[in-house]
C-alpha cells in the first residue's frame, strides 16, 4: 500500500484513544455501567450537560456499593455475600486505580475524602460505547481466534488491566 487511507487516520485521534483506554480494565467498564444504570433512566435518556452533577444527586454511590456489586458480579454471588479478601480487592482497586482514571476523563466525579462517586459529562459517552461495542465483540469474535489464545501463558484478566 503506497498511501494511508485518510479514514484510517482517524483511530488515531486522541478522544478515541482516551475512550478505548478508559474502557480498557474491565471493572471500569462495570463501573461505567452501573454509574450510568443509576444516572439514566430506562424509559428516557435525559443528558443535561449544563447542571449534570446537581440534576443527578440520586445517582451518587460509595465506593463500599460499587465494589460489593462489582465483587458480586465477578464472583457470580448475592451481593450479601460479596465479602472478604475479594471484596478488599475489588475497593481498593477502585479507590487506587479506576475511580481516579475515570475521574480523570470526566466520566464520574470521585470525591475521594467521601468515597462517594457520582456522574459526569462524559459517562454517556462512555456507556454507549460500552454498551454497543460488547454485544458486537461477543457476536462477532471468531471461536478460532479464541481457541489460540495460550491461556497458560496468559489470562484474559491480566490483559483486561484488572
Amino acid at each position: 500500500m503506497d498511501q494511508i487511507p485518510s479514514i484510517v487516520e482517524q483511530y488515531t485521534e486522541r478522544p478515541l484513544s482516551i475512550v478505548h483506554h478508559s474502557l480498557r480494565a474491565s471493572r471500569r467498564r462495570v463501573v461505567v455501567g452501573l454509574v450510568a444504570h443509576r444516572a439514566f433512566s430506562h424509559e428516557e435518556l435525559q443528558l443535561r450537560s449544563a447542571h449534570f452533577e446537581e440534576s443527578n444527586e440520586g445517582a451518587v454511590v460509595t465506593v463500599r456499593q460499587l465494589a460489593k456489586e462489582i465483587t458480586a458480579i465477578e464472583q457470580n454471588i448475592s451481593i450479601k455475600h460479596a465479602t472478604g479478601d475479594k471484596y478488599h480487592n475489588t475497593y481498593t482497586t477502585l479507590i487506587q486505580t479506576h475511580l481516579p482514571e475515570l475521574d480523570d476523563v470526566g466520566a464520574i466525579a470521585y470525591d475521594a475524602d467521601r468515597k462517594e462517586v457520582a456522574p459526569a459529562e462524559n459517562l454517556a459517552i462512555l456507556s454507549m460505547v460500552a454498551a454497543t461495542t460488547s454485544p458486537i465483540v461477543q457476536a462477532l469474535f471468531h471461536h478460532a481466534v479464541a481457541g489460540t489464545y495460550n491461556r497458560e501463558t496468559t489470562s484474559l484478566r491480566d490483559s483486561s488491566g484488572d
